[in-house]
């Protein structure tokens, strides 16, 4: 009993390590980068997580329930999370130390508006996708490498897709 109390102890101690950096941080704040995702998608739409919703807005969705942030060998951070009630949708996304947007992930299942008699107005593929928004200035093989890492320790991907954000 006290071999197993001990070792319990041992193993919070070693997982609390404040010196890993690869440790949850923290740092980056959800309105920061809300704010930075509105500037950095503006008013584009897409049929991702909602139909033809603002994308902004459907990434900060999917990252709802928050995963620790993980800061990158770059000095960047990957910020991700899940949807809440369905967190087979998931978001990540590369920022700054001061919260600006360099890329993001969205795990999802495409959903499409359809308009039948059938009183079901929105359909979603059955498996899921990765979409990349990548900007046209950036690092891209790196940020789009750390993304579809990120993604392949979540779920089974099959298909990827990328969008590249206009610069500037």
């Amino acid at each position: 009993m006290r071999i197993t109390a001990a070792f319990l102890i041992g193993l919070f101690l070693v997982a609390a390590d404040p010196s890993d950096s690869s440790a949850g941080i923290g740092e980056i704040s959800k309105p920061t980068i809300s704010r930075s995702l509105s500037h950095e998608f503006g008013a584009a739409r897409g049929s991702f997580l909602v139909p033809s919703g603002l994308i902004s807005e459907q990434i900060m969705m999917a990252l709802g329930i928050p995963n620790p942030d993980l800061q990158l060998a770059s000095g960047e951070y990957l910020v991700s999370g899940c949807r809440p009630h369905s967190c087979d949708e998931k978001a990540a996304v590369i920022v700054t130390p001061r919260g600006m947007v360099m890329a993001a992930g969205l795990i999802n299942f495409h959903c499409h508006r359809l308009f039948t008699k059938s009183g079901k107005p929105i359909r979603c593929d059955a498996r899921p996708r990765l979409t990349l928004f990548l900007k046209q200035n950036s690092s891209r093989f790196d940020l789009k490498r750390q993304l579809k890492n990120w993604a392949s320790h979540q779920t089974l991907i099959e298909t990827t897709e990328i969008h590249l954000l206009p610069s500037g």
